[in-house]
């Protein structure tokens, strides 16, 4: 059997809105719950017959365990696969800490789930996660060409779904090296403010030495434990305002008849050289103004060092690198910002200097030009005293470092 996807992603995970009414429930309601979707899993698993996933797109979360819980798994080039759940504060419940590390090895599967990061195909083809990778336009052939050689009997399929049915492939002392270790980095980023990570790490210890039934009672039960937290309720609250604020944007900017072709941002150095990355990277030019021409290096400097270790990855050829290096234009002539639809200041953290910047900026930036602040601690209210037309502005915050994750204000 092989399971596809005609959407433009295979499988993005559960409904989050069902999370927070669900999460109220007793703790034994709860254990009931997550095994009754456990069961639909373990069925699939237990198949008698091969089954395979043709991944493309997307594979997380729910989608990622259900893929995890087939014999077989082919993706796509672009395909991108993980367990995002310690995001929302709760662990993998379908049967992620279980067969993960069986399939991958503890480790590979601990640093998966704890850092809950999308995995490129490539590199999950590296550790395991899945068979073959193929261009897009092949995933179904190959697709089909490898579910033939399983039942032709030219794979031994149950004896890669009995690995999955097993203990961990670890002895007592591996084992101690392994979850120690697992343990003290997760303790050493998270301090313990956070406890899904080591929950989860804990979950797959204590399930070392067990089959998978006897392993997946302890995840069922351990994410029970999990969902009831103010922890989860929390997170998982914060990421669907978070995807509250991205549906309206996209409502806005679709009916929106401002066109951005060309951005700046007003201040170098690490940020300033961050933020012309992040633009150029995304394909819209864009300026990168200041006073001092060693802010301006120190600026491209940043945003050659984010580009080159994309290329050091392999994950963009040298070609790419230089066009979007070519799309940040570095300038001491305040006249050069005239060209902008959008500007970003981000000087320095200084509620006065930046009021008499913003003011400055206004006086001479074209009609229609968006205004932005990269503050993160002043009030966007009391820095639009300073402009004449304040509905033109608006804070636009980038986190340091800024290709891990931008917010808007």
């Amino acid at each position: 059997m092989i399971f596809t996807s005609d959407k433009d992603h295979f499988i993005i995970g559960a409904d989050i809105f069902e999370f927070l009414p669900t999460f109220t429930k007793p703790e034994a309601e709860l254990v009931t719950w997550i095994k009754d979707a456990t069961d639909v899993f373990d069925a699939l698993e237990d198949l008698p017959f091969p089954t395979l996933s043709a991944i493309n797109g997307l594979a997380l979360g729910g989608g990622c365990e259900w893929v995890l819980a087939t014999d077989y798994r082919v993706a796509s080039e672009s395909a991108k696969i993980g367990l995002p759940e310690v995001k929302l504060g709760i662990m993998p419940g379908f049967g992620g800490t279980v067969r993960l590390p069986r399939i991958v090895g503890a480790d590979n599967a601990m640093l998966w789930i704890t850092s809950g990061s999308e995995n490129r195909a490539a590199d999950a083809l590296k550790v395991g996660a899945v068979d073959a990778v193929v261009s897009a336009d092949k995933l179904l052939d190959s697709s089909i060409s490898t579910l033939e050689l399983a039942i032709a009997g030219k794979l031994d399929w149950q004896a890669k779904r009995n690995v999955k049915l097993q203990p961990l492939k670890l002895n007592r002392v591996e084992q101690g090296m392994s979850f120690a270790m697992a343990e003290g980095m997760v303790m050493g980023k998270t301090k313990g403010h956070y406890p899904a990570p080591i929950m989860a790490v804990r979950t797959i210890k204590a399930a070392a030495n067990c089959t998978r039934d006897e392993a997946m009672a302890i995840e069922n039960a351990n994410f029970a434990k999990l969902a009831r937290t103010p922890e989860a309720a929390a997170q998982t609250g914060i990421f669907l305002n978070d995807q509250f604020i991205k549906g309206k944007a996209r409502k806005l900017a679709k009916h929106s008849d401002v066109e951005i072709k060309q951005a700046a941002v007003l201040g170098a150095g690490i940020m300033g050289g961050g933020i012309a990355y992040q633009s150029a990277y995304k394909g819209t030019p864009i300026i990168m103004k200041d006073i001092q021409q060693d802010a301006l290096d120190l600026g491209m400097g940043e945003a050659s060092k984010l580009l080159g270790a994309k290329v050091k990855r392999g994950h963009m050829p040298m070609e790419k690198m230089l066009a979007t290096l070519s799309k940040i234009k570095p300038t001491l002539n305040d006249t050069d910002l005239q060209d902008a639809n959008i500007i970003v200041e981000a000087v320095v953290e200084n509620p006065k200097v930046k009021q008499t910047v913003l003011a400055d900026l206004e006086k001479n930036m074209p009609e229609g030009t968006v205004l932005t602040s990269n503050t993160s601690t002043i009030c966007i209210d009391l820095l639009a005293e300073a402009l004449d037309k304040p509905e033109n502005f608006c804070g636009m915050h980038f986190f340091n470092p800024v290709p891990k994750k931008k917010k808007k204000k």
